[in-house]
């Protein structure tokens, strides 16, 4: 872990935004994800933050901040959150339990996540959901509230409309290779035309077409249908599903 990685962490341990953290810091969120990028911080920006975070922070500002991670944290950020490059942050509960962190695309943003997918500072701002899982998963995980009600049947693998589903990205250069539709049955596609939660039952790595699928029976309203996956910007397997009651 970077000293901004390690700083990033224990600011957001302080339970303000991080917007409201720029602003008392004097900078924009810009400015303040400028600093949280780098290896090793600066010492103005470290004078910043014991001026406005003396308890949160006990560094001088010019003792290199990954000697403190090394020696008091061993590689973890404060209040028992753990993060590691690339992957979610999680919450030790003690218990061989984890708080799982990973970020929320409600239902009226799925119009902006289009274009903001691949923007760290727009994903940085979006709400949080979490849950409890018993291991430290890796990879890339995102969530998102369901629209609609193409995958409810009546049964128990129902989707239902309002419920939120986390799933784990499948990078691009793993598509030309056949997904495990008999594994994880359902996934959320972004698609260049919008977000679909559906069920993939076939998937033609020759051609690059997946076919898609709604649980609801009503099948003239909700067709089987085929997307191309050059027109698909990210897939998700979906590894857990929160239902409302």
């Amino acid at each position: 872990m970077h000293e901004g990685d390690y700083t990033r962490n224990t600011l957001k341990g302080t339970g303000k935004a991080m917007g409201d953290i720029a602003i008392m810091l004097g900078l924009t969120r810009q400015g303040l994800n400028y600093h949280l990028r780098k290896d090793v911080l600066e010492a103005g920006f470290k004078r910043l933050l014991l001026g406005k975070f003396p308890d949160a922070f006990n560094f001088e500002s010019d003792v290199p901040l990954s000697m403190i991670v090394a020696e008091h944290t061993n590689g973890y950020s404060v209040g028992q959150m753990q993060h590691h490059d690339g992957d979610s942050p999680f919450i030790d509960l003690g218990n061989g339990q984890y708080i799982m962190i990973v970020p929320l695309v409600q239902d009226y943003a799925y119009a902006g996540y289009l274009s903001g997918y691949q923007d760290d500072e727009y994903l940085e701002e979006l709400p949080k959901h979490s849950f409890v899982v018993n291991k430290q998963h890796k990879g890339h995980y995102m969530a998102f509230q369901v629209i609609g009600d193409s995958m409810s049947n009546g049964t128990d693998e129902s989707i239902t409309e309002g419920s939120t589903v986390t799933g784990r990205e499948i990078q691009r250069h793993l598509w030309s290779s056949r997904f495990h539709i008999h594994r994880f049955k359902d996934y959320v596609i972004v698609h260049k035309e919008g977000i679909l939660i559906k069920r993939i039952v076939k998937h033609n790595v020759d051609a690059g077409l997946i076919t898609c699928q709604s649980l609801n029976p009503d099948k003239e309203g909700y067709p089987d249908f085929e997307l191309n996956l050059d027109d698909c910007q990210q897939i998700f397997n979906i590894v857990n599903v929160t239902q409302i009651r």
